[in-house]
């Protein structure tokens, strides 16, 4: 196998990379658009350089990243690079599954273009960009639902038909697995393995995950990315006749739906402002009703979804905090905490507080409490790396 990994994980407004040697990181590159221009950051044998490109779109990002890399002298050459992880978020239980991305493979995910538009849309740019750049690169869709794959039926199962269901494809998949994957990791690192975990993945899109035992039996989010909690821009779980009645009431297409509950629904449309909860809590400081409509509906949600997901497991022995929001803002960790005391869930005021940007795992339970509760930064990209280089190592 090439001495080198890179992972991609696009967005819709950047495209995240990491370059790996094993399962040594030894870049990071994140692109975005600022205002009309497109900047890159990288981290790079600790020193961290901003750059401002020519690119007129993020789909352009291959050629400059590959530039970067020869300017750093970490490749001579594109060939270099013998495998890209690109993550996969399609609703399939093909997609249950990494994948090496040959033709007949992209083909089958252009297929569900239309089921998940938004995701697979993405994902399917940043392939073709990046086979036109490192045209001798192995590509791997690493699945975000693999961990949740082996569910049981239960859990994956919608109160339809089942001839129905398994005709079309139409199950829970569960996504976020590469982030619960990852806290699973740095748990084992530091040496606990809960019987009852939770795992509560908070950034733009969120989810609530029950682990027994190190195996998934349930999680917030089903066919899509877009059902159970209130998100950054997403609605969460919301009633299909309600679906229908603001398709007709607003006379949206289908596709134009897809973007209003993704898109401009959740803590955005609610608030009227903004998706971020830093600036929603200033507006709330500042008595400012939908913004704390907004938080106070986004954290009722969140709660609910932790309960449900500890009568699945019959109790928590483990809360982990993940993502962004998980890992960087403690008031809405404490304000989520606040409810489930029944649980043997609390936060340590003064711990909990202390966290904002953790590089390793923090404990933020009160002493002596029956559960823990931990806040874990997520590494997403090691676990792709790793998946890649296992999938094609074993077909090599």
């Amino acid at each position: 196998m090439a001495a080198y990994t890179l992972v991609a994980n696009p967005g819709s407004a950047s495209r995240k990379y990491g370059l790996y040697q094993g399962d040594a990181c030894i870049l990071t590159v994140h692109f975005e658009r600022v205002g009309s221009a497109i900047m890159y950051s990288y981290v790079h044998a600790g020193q961290v350089e901003k750059i401002q490109t020519k690119l007129a779109s993020l789909d352009e990002c291959g050629k400059e990243l590959l530039a970067l890399l020869k300017e750093l002298a970490l490749v001579k050459k594109a060939e270099d690079i013998g495998v890209i992880a690109v993550r996969v978020v399609a609703p399939s239980t093909y997609f249950q599954h990494d994948r090496v991305m040959t033709p007949a493979v992209i083909k089958k995910l252009a297929e569900l273009e239309q089921q998940a538009p938004l995701h697979i849309h993405t994902s399917l740019h940043e392939i073709t960009a990046l086979a036109k750049h490192f045209t001798k690169a192995t590509i791997v869709g690493v699945s975000d639902s693999a961990f949740h794959a082996r569910r049981p039926e239960v859990s994956r199962r919608y109160a339809i038909p089942p001839r129905d269901a398994d005709r079309l494809d139409v199950h829970r998949f569960g996504y976020h697995g590469l982030s619960v994957e990852s806290a699973l990791g740095a748990l084992g690192q530091q040496g606990y393995a809960p019987h009852r975990l939770l795992v509560c993945h908070l950034g733009s899109g969120d989810s609530v995950t029950a682990v027994r035992n190190g195996k998934s039996l349930d999680t917030t989010m089903g066919y899509s990315p877009l059902e159970g909690l209130m998100m950054a821009t997403r609605a969460g779980a919301i009633d299909p006749t309600a679906v229908s009645a603001l398709q007709r009431g607003l006379d949206l297409s289908d596709r134009q739906l897809q973007e209003y509950l993704n898109l401009h629904s959740g803590l955005a449309g609610v608030s009227g402002v903004s998706p971020d909860l830093r600036q929603l809590l200033r507006l709330e400081s500042l008595e400012d009703g939908r913004a704390e409509l907004a938080i106070n509906l986004y954290i009722y949600r969140i709660q609910q979804a932790i309960g449900q997901m500890a009568a699945v497991l019959g109790g928590v022995d483990t809360l982990v905090f993940t993502g962004t929001v998980g890992e960087r803002n403690p008031q809405i960790r404490r304000r989520i905490l606040s409810k489930l005391l029944f649980l043997g869930l609390a936060a340590d005021p003064q711990r909990n507080h202390q966290v904002t940007d953790p590089r390793e795992m923090a404990d933020i339970s009160p002493l002596q409490y029956p559960a823990s509760v931990l806040v874990v930064p997520a590494d997403e990209a090691a676990v792709m790396a790793r998946h890649a280089q296992s999938l094609v190592g074993s077909k090599a």
